[in-house]
């Protein structure tokens, strides 16, 4: 998923790095960044045709992007999180 990024009149550049409906996930990756590190910002956005709201996680200075990437794939939350694989039956 490619970031998306806003920015306005007096304001800095943020990239929004990923967006969950599990509000624990999302808070969960905002506690990693702040522990990093990496200032965040938890925004709601509206759901889609009556569902629960998405979180948005939003990296506030764009020079910790990568680090924030990095951060996620090392540690296997947010965008990177890994599905579970069934254990595989001993033959």
């Amino acid at each position: 998923m490619r970031p998306t990024s806003i920015d306005g009149p007096g304001s800095r550049l943020m990239k929004m790095l990923f967006f969950s409906a599990d509000r624990s996930e999302v808070e969960q990756v905002s506690r990693e960044f702040a522990q990093a590190g990496i200032p965040s910002e938890v925004r709601s956005s509206p759901g889609k045709r009556g569902a629960s709201p998405d979180l948005e996680l939003w990296i506030k200075n764009e020079q910790d992007c990568h680090r924030a990437f990095t951060l996620c794939v090392r540690l296997g939350i947010g965008f990177a999180r890994r599905t579970p694989q069934p254990a595989e039956a001993e033959s």
